[in-house]
């Protein structure tokens, strides 16, 4: 079986979202949940960022998490002292690759940005540190430029390359192509993605990554970032739930929940409502012709079983697109006895009544007894004698 690792960069990428303000409370907390989940690494910024981050660095690593703390460090000797002077696991080293970057950021050649990137990758491994080094904007570099940076750097020792698609340029077939070429030419060597969402490809990039040969996924909660974010965590677990499950047997799925509220409370914001899998309505079936499969057997319209991430599902019957199947089921759950043509009647009497607006459970309770109470009575003066 393939190994995989999760990166979750909510405490770096994550930063960079417009909303974003983490307290040290809340970093604790992210990290410790990530932890319990079961993510392998959790990114953190440079600790030259600045002193708060610095401590919230040291008082990351105090936690002992089994998750690995790796800062986000650029390619400069003093960034990369100051990193290893904190206990973190070792380093996650950028330089932009792509002509725009090599332009417009930071100015250098290929040749100057291997001669300042080489030295500290030799360095940071003689301290018996971690490190990966990524290609910023990999999807807008030059194949040549790549396959020149990534050979220097891991014949430096590097333990991990990524390859960001930091502007969401890059489709699914596009990423597969060049994460298997990169696969094929480093065997020895593992593979970082990190997929940006601006054209909406972030989810089906970041697995097509997998399936091209990386083994280290980065995501964030809620799928938060810089501009419209990178690929969700709970999307990511989604995918792999359903195409390759023996991936996250280690991993407690029940956290995610927690996870996504906890985030989405720090931020002040609701869960997207198209969230995968931690969305308030992830798991609620309306469509009559739905409920009456998901009633008969759940695995009709869904492919993830809410009970593994301690969920329920929820068949919503408040509404103009109900069917009888479902309405039928609830009255009996109410321990109502109806016949066919009464569940016809009852149907179409719902059905009419949430052409004023949905309704709640406790609202389609109280109609379906309300209802059926009133057939009742209607009933016994029909049947009663006459004076």
């Amino acid at each position: 079986m393939r190994s995989l690792a999760i990166l979750d960069t909510t405490l770096r990428e994550g930063e960079q979202f417009i909303k974003t303000f983490f307290t040290l409370e809340h970093r604790l907390q992210i990290a410790s949940l990530l932890d319990a989940l079961g993510v392998t690494f959790i990114e953190v910024p440079s600790p030259v960022s600045s002193p708060e981050t610095q401590n919230a660095i040291e008082a990351l690593c105090e936690l002992n998490l089994n998750a690995h703390i790796v800062p986000h460090v650029r390619c400069v000797e003093a960034d990369v002292q100051t990193a290893l002077d904190t206990p973190v696991y070792g380093l996650n080293l950028f330089f932009g690759t792509s002509n725009e970057l090599r332009s417009y950021s930071h100015g250098r050649r290929i040749d100057q940005i291997l001669a300042e990137a080489v030295p500290l990758i030799k360095y940071i491994r003689s301290c018996g540190r971690y490190v990966r080094f990524s290609t910023e904007d990999a999807f807008r570099s030059d194949l040549v430029d790549l396959l020149t940076v990534f050979d220097a750097v891991v014949d430096a020792g590097v333990e991990r390359i990524g390859l960001p698609d930091t502007v969401g340029i890059a489709t699914p077939r596009q990423v597969e192509q060049l994460i298997r070429l990169i696969a094929d030419r480093y065997p020895g060597v593992g593979i970082e993605f990190h997929g940006h969402n601006d054209t909406g490809c972030a989810i089906a990039n970041t697995i097509a990554a997998f399936e091209g040969g990386a083994d280290c996924l980065d995501v964030t909660v809620l799928g938060i970032g810089e501009r419209n974010g990178i690929a969700s965590l709970s999307g990511v677990i989604a995918q792999l739930y359903t195409h390759y499950p023996e991936l996250l047997a280690y991993y407690d799925l029940t956290q995610l929940v927690e996870i996504d509220r906890y985030v989405a409370e720090s931020l002040n914001m609701e869960i997207p409502f198209n969230m995968p899998i931690t969305a308030p309505n992830a798991f609620t079936h309306r469509a009559g012709v739905h409920t009456k499969a998901v009633l008969r057997n759940p695995r009709a319209y869904e492919v993830l079983n809410p009970n593994n991430f301690g969920l329920a599902r929820h068949v919503d019957i408040g509404s103009r697109v109900t069917g009888r199947y479902a309405v039928g089921h609830r009255a009996s759950s109410l321990g109502l006895q109806l016949d066919t043509n009464e569940i016809a009647q009852l149907t179409q009497a719902l059905k009419q009544r949430a052409e004023h607006g949905p309704m709640s459970n406790e609202e389609v309770d109280a109609f379906i007894q309300a209802w059926y109470q009133e057939q009742w009575d209607r009933s016994s003066q029909e049947s009663a004698p006459r004076a």
